[in-house]
C-alpha cells in the first residue's frame, strides 16, 4: 500500500491506495497540520510527498509516519524519462506545477495546456519536440480567486464582499467583483490560446476549478476538460 501526500499552500490532501485504486482519501487545512490524523493507515510500502509549504509541516508529517519502516520520497521538479523540465532553474519550479504537468502528460500523452486553479493560478504548456520528447515549456502565474478577492477587500474602502455570479454588466458589487476576477482569468488564458494551435486540449484542475468552469462562457467552457487528480497522477509516477 502507498500513501500519496500533497502539501499545498492552503490544504494538505492525501490518498492511501494501491497501484489500481484509492482506499482512503482526505484533506485538512494547512493551518491545522498539527491535527493531521493518519491513524487509519495500518501498513505502508512507500510514502510520496509533494510539499510547497514550510518544512515544519513536513517534519510533523515525518513524525506521524515514523512508525512505518518504509521509504519516504519528497518529490522535486527535476526532469525524468517521461517529461523534460525546460525551466531555466528547475529547482525554482514549484513541485505542484511539475506534478500537475507530469500527471497531465501521463494521462493524455499529447500537447496541451494545463491550468491549476489553486491559491495561485498557473497556466502551463506541455509540448513535444521534433524528436517526440515531451517538454514542460513553462507558463504563467496569476493570483488565485481568493487572493484577488482579498486584495480588493483589503485595499478599497467601499468593497467588502464575497464571490457572487459572473455576469456582464453586473448590477451589484459582489457580481461585479466576481465578473472581473473570472473574466480576467479567462482573458489571460484566451491570450495564451491565441499564440498556440487551436486544437490543444485545456485541462483545468485545482480547488477552484469547478467554480471557474461553472461560471465560464460557453465557447470557452467547450474547450475545457476538468481533471481532479492530476497532482496525484503525477505522484503515482514515483511509486
Amino acid at each position: 500500500m502507498y500513501l500519496l501526500i500533497d502539501i499545498g499552500n492552503t490544504r494538505i490532501k492525501w490518498q492511501y491506495r494501491d497501484e489500481e485504486k484509492i482506499i482512503l482519501s482526505n484533506s485538512i487545512l494547512v493551518e491545522s497540520f498539527m491535527d493531521i490524523d493518519l491513524s487509519e493507515i495500518k501498513s505502508l510500502k512507500k510514502v510520496v510527498v509533494s510539499n510547497v509549504n514550510h518544512s515544519v509541516v513536513m517534519d510533523k508529517l515525518k513524525e506521524n509516519l515514523s512508525r512505518f519502516d518504509c521509504p519516504m520520497i519528497e518529490v522535486n521538479s527535476e526532469s525524468n524519462s517521461d517529461l523534460i523540465n525546460d525551466y531555466t532553474d528547475s529547482t525554482s519550479l514549484g513541485v505542484d506545477r511539475w506534478l500537475t504537468a507530469l500527471g497531465a502528460w501521463k494521462t493524455y500523452g499529447e500537447d496541451l495546456i494545463v491550468i491549476n486553479a489553486g491559491t495561485a493560478i498557473t497556466v502551463d504548456l506541455i509540448q513535444k519536440d521534433k524528436k517526440n520528447y515531451a517538454h514542460f515549456r513553462g507558463g504563467m502565474i496569476l493570483p488565485g480567486i481568493a487572493i484577488s478577492l482579498g486584495i480588493l477587500n483589503n485595499s478599497t474602502n467601499l468593497i467588502n464582499t464575497e464571490i457572487g455570479n459572473s455576469v456582464y454588466p453586473s448590477l451589484n458589487t459582489k457580481d461585479a467583483v466576481t465578473t472581473g476576477i473570472l473574466m480576467s482569468i479567462q482573458g489571460a488564458v484566451n491570450l495564451v490560446c491565441k499564440k498556440l494551435p487551436s486544437n490543444l486540449p485545456i485541462l483545468l484542475t485545482g480547488g477552484d476549478a469547478d467554480l471557474i468552469y461553472e461560471q465560464s462562457e460557453e465557447d470557452w467552457k467547450s474547450r475545457i476538460k476538468l481533471e481532479s487528480n492530476l497532482i496525484f497522477d503525477g505522484l503515482m509516477y514515483y511509486l
